[in-house]
């Protein structure tokens, strides 16, 4: 039987994109902002794209917070995927008066050295964690598009990093069954659906 993936609808532009890719693996993937299925699903993929404030003031506005944070704080696999992967901080320099998740303690921060901005593009993903989980890092390169990046206060839960014009940036995090990455795997061909791939083997 198909483990049934939610992804947490609250408007992100890349919401149908992610959605088409599980469905292209073969995972059952449903779009919903309901917060009794999403509690209840085998795992929850929190897409996203745009601005931190706008993307923080949509959770609040259809009233996913709570579910969001109860869910990537859960034993179910959670994949965050760009924005919504940096929403999961308690701020960020981009909208400073606005309040992320707190998921994760640490800073959302615009590149400092990199001076082509934003870092659109294919790169590569390095680990840093010793752990290894076969989502292809250090062979593969994924899409990015993006001008901040995240700065956890526990350097225990960054598991890759990229290096973008001179600036290494933690690329993915990772803390149980919870990991968040910066890249798109949407948009990021065959790299980007083994990924997907990987994280669906981690359902049990």
């Amino acid at each position: 039987m198909k483990k049934n993936i939610s992804l947490v609808d609250f408007g992100a532009g890349n919401l149908h994109s992610v959605y088409k890719a599980f469905n292209f693996i073969g995972a059952k993937a449903n779009i919903t902002r309901d917060p009794k299925v999403i509690l209840k699903s085998d795992a929850v993929v929190f897409p996203g794209v745009g601005a931190f404030g706008s993307v923080m003031k949509a959770i609040r506005k259809y009233d996913l917070e709570d579910t969001i944070i109860k869910s990537a704080n859960s034993e179910k696999p959670f994949l965050g995927i760009c924005v919504g992967m940096q929403v999961l901080f308690e701020e960020s320099e981009e909208d400073e008066e606005i309040k992320g998740l707190g998921v994760f303690k640490g800073l959302v921060t615009k590149f400092k050295i990199a001076k082509k901005i934003p870092h659109t593009g294919w790169n590569n993903v390095s680990y840093f964690s010793p752990e290894r989980n076969g989502y292809g890092f250090d062979d593969e390169v994924f899409y990015f598009v993006h001008s901040y990046y995240v700065a956890p206060k526990d350097d225990s839960v960054v598991y890759a990093t990229t290096t973008y014009d001179g600036e290494i940036f933690t690329s993915v995090i990772k803390k149980n069954n919870l990991i968040a990455v910066q890249f798109h795997p949407e948009k990021s061909g065959d790299a980007g659906l083994q990924f997907l791939e990987s994280f669906v083997g981690e359902i049990e």
